[in-house]
Parts: structure tokens; C-alpha cells; sequence
């Protein structure tokens, strides 16, 4: 099986005109995706979703400042004059090994900070909340939050989606998997639940440095490439921040692969557990698509019963985690109602809901928003990794080079909406993946140690750093107002606070708990409540009202507060103001 660098090229001299061109063509594919995605999704379209709008603001100029860069680094490569070889010491590996896990521990303290300094706490979107929920619940114990009685009347109102359809009567459970949400119950237990995300992405890390001192050896120099793109990636920094599982799919995922090269009996039958693990983070299919190219892989290097072990564990993946949990979930908190339409983790709405989104396919938005998050050689030098197959000995050594670029080509085709994102997270399973062929593409174009072509990645890399951090900080510029709504509610002196969505981009995700636990006050969407239910409220609590009077000021992002359907919100302000009812949060002065 041809797991290291002995069955690719081992080069004696660098290749300045391959590298320049290949940067040429970096720079002309990000440019193209910048123009490409501005004139399909944003030029003349008079509204601008989630994705769209962060492209205009955000990633649109990174990608067109990446693209004039890479187009001056082509020249800077092209001029590239190699010395011999035995001009440059070789650096000491224990060096470059603590160099390595200090930008690790270095990661997870920004990706930790990042919490508070960059999101201010505050999870944007309802994915994060159902986390948070469930990560709440599992660590008192529960495998869901029974619904006070009191409150049983208004639970819509009070959890608007996402919520799991079992139970959903008597229950309050996480529409997703229950994996991730484990190990932030672990990290809630021990007092910090916002450490989950850093110490995982450490973990998705340390695999992957694992990983490439066994697929390259010797090539010390290759090796820290492939880490520098993985610590300078915005994207898995900026993840890493947030409840999202995607965190947990790049470290698994890498783990994965980590001890499926290891081999044997051992690393095989450990390589099962984390996959079964993988699959019960969020989603199931989101590690297949990652691991399913392995296994063709591995039968052509003749490894017959790991290729047939791998396959028979991922149909275990989806017995388990589509058939086997919601029989659990029914088991422990009820079927769903017939009533409710919420969909299951089940094989076939899983299926009906991927197909249902094909008419939101995005490649170019969700790419070019990959791109933007991540270091600006990424894209050209993982490209380069072609050419550092041995072809001739192909189909005798067939290179790992070919599924980890089948993986990467999967989740970049996988290109449906995502909402909130930073970077295109569900790409994240498939950094590890690009970080390595970026790591091969190295050696493909340098021999090693060539010290002038590193510096061109040196330059790369600043480059990349700096608008990454330009990235979070327009991020924290979007994220404050948010936060700061967020905190008005929980300083409410009210029992009931109703939340009135008009003028603010995705405000029903304000009606959350805190910290995935209900409490005071209750938090509710005004849209979500009849007038029989409003009435209730105001003969038996005291109600506050937050709108666009207290959200505008803080900052967050206006729309158009009239849109289709809003004439029920304003019918139901009329009548809670007929009855006197509610009074507005103001902004504090």
C-alpha cells in the first residue's frame, strides 16, 4: 500500500516555472470565482441571503486581493534561481516539531479568546443552539428537556425549527445527532463548554501532523507546509469559535485517516470506532463523504479485507445512526406527533431532504467563500499535487493522492446553502485533505530545503494571516449587535420576552435559551403566537417586547421590515398594544 512519498517524485530541483505557473492559474481561478460568483448570485438581485451577503461584504475583496497577489508571487517564482542542494543546512526536526505544537496551542488560545472577543459569546444560528441545547441536556443526564407544563401551549413559539420531531409533544430534543454535542457536555461538566470546539480542532490537528510525517517523510520542509495551511486557515480558526460540529467532523475525519494508514488489526478496528463515532456527530453522511473514497483506494493497493471491513462499516454508519437512534429516541421520549412535519435522521428523508436542496446548489458562492477563509496558496499548490503522482507506477502503487483529491472534489461539489458560515463549512471535513495535497504539491514544484521558494510561501502566508484577521474583525463588527440584543433580553426585568423579527436579518434565532437551558425570562417569536395565546400571556405574566427599535441601534444588520407576512406581526403588536400590553426594551443610553 503506498502510504508515503516513496511512491511519488522525489525531486533534486526545484521547478520555478511549474510553481510560477501554477500560482498564474491560482490567481486566474480566484479571480474567476470572485467575478463568477458576483455576477450569478449578486449583481442585479434585489435581496441577498445569508451567503450572498457575506460574499459582498467579506470574501468578494479577499479573494480579488488573493487573486492580484498570487498573479505577483507567479512573477516573484518565475525569477526563481535553485541552488545546489548541499548550500542549506537541513533544520533541526525537534525545532520544527516545537514550532509545530506551539502554533497548535497557539490555535486553540485564538480559537478560545475568539469566543468572547470575536462572537462575544453569542451563537448566530439555530445549528449552534441545538448544540448548545443538547449539549446542556446530556450533561444533567437527560436525553432531551421535558416541556414545563406551563409552557407546553407555546412550545413552537418558544423552540420556532430545528427541533427533533420524536417526542417533539412532550420534549424539547436536538434535531441532529448526539455525538458532538457529547463532547461539549463533556467540556460543560468541567466548566468550560466553549473549550470543546479549541481542544477538538487541536486534536483534528495533532492527527494531521500525524499523517504527513507518515505520507511524507523526509521532506521536513513539506511537512511544515501542510501544517502552515492548516494554522494559518481562518475557516477552521473562526469554527473553531463556535458550537458548530464541524469541528469535530475535521478532527475525526483526520483521526480517521491517521489510523487507517497506521494499519493493522488494531488501526483498522479503531479506524471503525471513530467513523461510527463521526457519523453520530451531526448528520451521518457528512464522514462518508470524506472515507468513502478510501475504500476503493485500498482495494487497489490489494488490501482486499480493509477495503471490505471500511465498506461493511459505513452501511453500520447509517444502520446505526438512521435506523437505530430514532428507535431509541421513540423508546425514550415518544414517536413524533402526526402532526409535525420536522424531518428525521432517517435514510430516506435524509435522501428527500439532500434532493429537495438541489435547487440551492451554490458551487461557485461556496467555493469562492472556501477560498476566501483559507491561505491564498492552497488552492494552487494542492492543484500542483497532480504532479507528484508516479504515474508509471500507478497501478502498482496506486498514489493516496487520488482519494484525498476525490475527497476533496466531493465536498466542494456538495456545494448546498449553508446559511451562516465561515469559510464553506461543510467543506471542513475536506481541509485536512486540501492541507495534504497542498503538502505533496510542495514537493512536486521544490526539492528540498529551498529556502528561496519558501519564501514566497513566508510572504503567502502574512498575506493570508492578515486578511484573515480582517475576516474575524468585520465578523466581530457583524456578531456585536447580536450580542448585545441578545443581552438586553437576559437583562429584561420581564417574565415573557416577545420577539418581533421585522427590520433585522434571521432575528427569530433570538428566541433561544441560555446556555441551552430554559429560564428567565422565557423567550418567544411574536409570529409564532395567536391572539388567544397572546392574551393568556398578558393576563398571567409580565411581557416585554423586543424589536427593531432596540436591535437597530445595537447594530445589527437592518432589512426591510415589511415583507410577506409581516401584516400578522404588525396585526399582533395592535393587539397587545390595544390591551396595554408590553412594554419595548430601549436601548441602553
Amino acid at each position: 500500500m503506498a502510504t508515503s512519498l516513496s511512491s511519488e517524485r522525489q525531486r533534486t530541483h526545484t521547478r520555478p516555472r511549474l510553481l510560477g505557473l501554477a500560482l498564474a492559474l491560482g490567481a486566474l481561478l480566484l479571480g474567476a470565482l470572485s467575478y463568477g460568483t458576483w455576477a450569478w448570485h449578486i449583481e442585479g438581485k434585489p435581496y441577498r441571503a445569508l451567503a450572498q451577503f457575506f460574499f459582498a461584504r467579506q470574501d468578494m475583496w479577499v479573494l480579488d486581493g488573493y487573486a492580484a497577489a498570487l498573479a505577483l508571487m507567479a512573477i516573484w517564482a518565475w525569477t526563481l534561481k535553485s541552488r545546489p542542494q548541499s548550500a542549506y543546512r537541513r533544520r533541526s526536526a525537534t525545532g520544527q516539531t516545537l514550532a509545530i505544537l506551539l502554533g497548535i496551542v497557539a490555535a486553540v488560545l485564538v480559537a478560545r479568546l475568539g469566543r468572547d472577543l470575536v462572537f462575544h459569546g453569542y451563537s448566530l444560528s439555530r445549528d449552534e443552539l441545538m448544540v448548545e441545547m443538547a449539549g446542556a441536556y446530556l450533561a444533567d443526564g437527560r436525553i432531551g428537556w421535558p416541556i414545563p407544563p406551563d409552557w407546553l401551549a407555546y412550545k413552537t413559539a418558544i423552540q420556532p425549527e430545528f427541533y427533533s420531531p420524536y417526542g417533539a409533544d412532550t420534549h424539547w430534543t436536538a434535531i441532529y445527532l448526539p455525538i458532538h454535542a457529547a463532547i461539549r457536555a463533556l467540556f460543560v461538566r468541567l466548566g468550560d463548554a466553549s473549550l470543546a470546539a479549541p481542544v477538538t480542532l487541536a486534536v483534528g490537528l495533532l492527527a494531521l501532523w500525524r499523517i504527513v510525517r507518515q505520507l511524507i517523510p523526509g521532506r521536513s520542509d513539506a511537512q511544515a507546509i501542510t501544517m502552515v495551511m492548516a494554522l494559518s486557515s481562518a475557516q477552521l480558526l473562526a469554527t473553531a469559535m463556535t458550537p458548530y460540529a464541524m469541528t469535530s467532523h475535521f478532527a475525526l475525519d483526520m483521526v480517521w485517516l491517521a489510523l487507517v494508514l497506521r494499519g493493522g488489526k488494531l488501526g483498522h478496528g479503531l479506524a471503525a470506532l471513530v467513523a461510527l463515532l463521526a457519523a453520530g456527530l451531526h448528520q451521518w453522511h457528512f464522514p462518508l463523504i470524506f472515507m468513502a473514497p478510501f475504500i476503493p483506494w485500498l482495494f487497489a493497493c490489494r488490501n482486499w479485507r480493509a477495503g471490505l471491513f471500511h465498506g461493511v462499516v459505513c452501511i453500520l454508519m447509517m444502520v446505526i445512526w438512521a435506523r437505530l437512534w430514532p428507535m431509541l429516541l421513540i423508546h425514550e421520549v415518544g414517536p413524533a406527533p402526526l402532526s409535525d412535519v420536522h424531518r428525521t435522521n432517517g435514510i430516506m428523508d435524509k435522501l428527500e431532504s439532500l434532493f429537495g436542496r438541489l435547487d440551492s446548489w451554490q458551487p461557485l458562492l461556496n467555493n469562492a467563500r472556501l477560498f476566501a477563509w483559507n491561505n491564498l496558496l492552497l488552492l494552487p499548490l494542492a492543484l500542483l499535487s497532480l504532479f507528484a503522482i508516479r504515474w508509471r507506477s500507478f497501478f502498482r502503487e496506486p498514489s493516496i493522492i487520488l482519494p484525498l483529491l476525490a475527497a476533496v472534489g466531493l465536498g466542494m461539489g456538495f456545494a448546498l446553502y449553508q446559511g451562516y458560515g465561515w469559510g464553506f463549512r461543510y467543506m471542513h471535513g475536506q481541509i485536512g485533505a486540501l492541507c495534504l495535497l497542498a503538502g505533496f504539491g510542495w514537493t512536486a514544484v521544490t526539492r528540498p530545503a529551498d529556502r528561496a521558494a519558501q519564501r514566497i510561501v513566508v510572504a503567502g502566508t502574512i498575506l493570508s494571516l492578515l486578511a484573515g484577521a480582517w475576516l474575524l474583525y468585520d465578523t466581530e463588527r457583524y456578531v456585536r449587535g447580536y450580542g448585545k440584543a441578545m443581552s438586553a433580553i437576559r437583562s429584561a426585568k420581564a417574565d415573557v420576552v416577545l420577539v418581533d423579527i421585522r427590520g433585522g436579518y434571521y432575528m427569530t434565532d433570538l428566541v433561544r435559551f441560555h446556555e441551552g437551558r430554559m429560564g428567565r425570562p422565557v423567550v418567544m417569536a411574536l409570529q409564532m403566537l395567536s391572539f388567544d395565546q397572546l392574551d393568556r400571556l398578558c393576563k398571567t405574566h409580565h411581557i416585554a417586547i423586543v424589536d427593531q427599535d432596540l436591535f437597530g441601534p445595537l447594530g445589527v444588520h437592518a432589512i426591510p421590515s415589511v415583507f410577506r407576512g409581516s401584516q400578522y406581526i404588525e396585526a399582533r403588536r395592535e393587539h397587545l398594544a390595544e390591551r396595554g400590553c408590553g412594554s419595548a426594551i430601549e436601548p441602553a443610553q
